[in-house]
């Protein structure tokens, strides 16, 4: 079984934990590493897998390497990063590896990043998807058991701020470009196969631009499955 664990989500930082009882696995390290070792209760996980290079998901990966914890990410993400060494691993598209039983498999995302990614997650037991940055998937996964994925923003909030000027349009242009809106998560959860799905966490929102209790509301009304909401009691 995959237990999840969230410990900062959003725009101020990125950091997730996922357990099978032997391994446990980082997913994006935003943070400063002495901040996520407080958050995590000062443990290192057995591999951090980062998704791209923005620094509210890449911030802590070199002082995960010099404390000897191994790093998944892309080559474009390594680059921009300057990562470098034996802890780094470089992923590609559909590419997997195992870390202590649970296999780990990458696929591409639509991000404002060089080469961005996200990851799926199987110990046999529960198939986790984690999708965040990203304005559109295009896959379908089937046998998923948990999903975390972002719900970044909603049109409709998104033209009301645009409307009353709380929102600049160069902003806008960027939300709509590089993160999953409520409508288009919505189509993703249609397009696919929801009848193992056990619980849907919604990460990564907007703030401003999105609506938690509205967020949880609809997305359970939708798939008829328990919604959690990153961060928000």
């Amino acid at each position: 079984m995959l237990d999840i664990a969230i410990h900062a989500t959003g725009s101020t930082g990125n950091c997730y934990t996922v357990s099978n009882g032997k391994a446990t696995v980082m997913l994006d390290c935003g943070l400063p590493y002495n901040r996520i070792q407080k958050l995590t209760g000062f443990i290192l996980p057995d591999a951090v897998f980062v998704t791209h290079e923005h620094q509210d998901h890449v911030k802590a990966a070199k002082d995960f390497m010099k404390r000897g914890v191994d790093i998944y990410t892309s080559a474009g993400t390594a680059e921009v990063e300057n990562l470098e060494g034996h802890l780094l691993h470089i992923m590609k598209n559909r590419q997997s590896v195992s870390i202590d039983g649970i296999v780990v498999s990458a696929f591409e995302t639509q991000h404002d990043a060089v080469e961005p990614l996200g990851f799926l997650l199987d110990d046999g037991e529960d198939r986790l998807l984690y999708a965040t940055d990203t304005y559109y998937l295009h896959y379908r996964f089937p046998g998923l058991t948990k999903i975390m994925v972002e719900a970044n923003y909603c049109n409709e909030i998104l033209t009301e701020n645009l409307r009353y000027g709380k929102l600049p349009k160069t902003l806008e242009r960027r939300l709509r470009e590089s993160h999953f809106s409520l409508e288009n998560l919505k189509k993703f959860f249609l397009a696919n196969d929801l009848s193992k799905v056990k619980e849907i966490w919604l990460i990564h929102l907007s703030k401003g631009n999105a609506d938690p209790v509205m967020f949880k509301r609809e997305i359970e009304a939708l798939t008829g499955k328990p919604v959690y909401v990153a961060g928000i009691d």
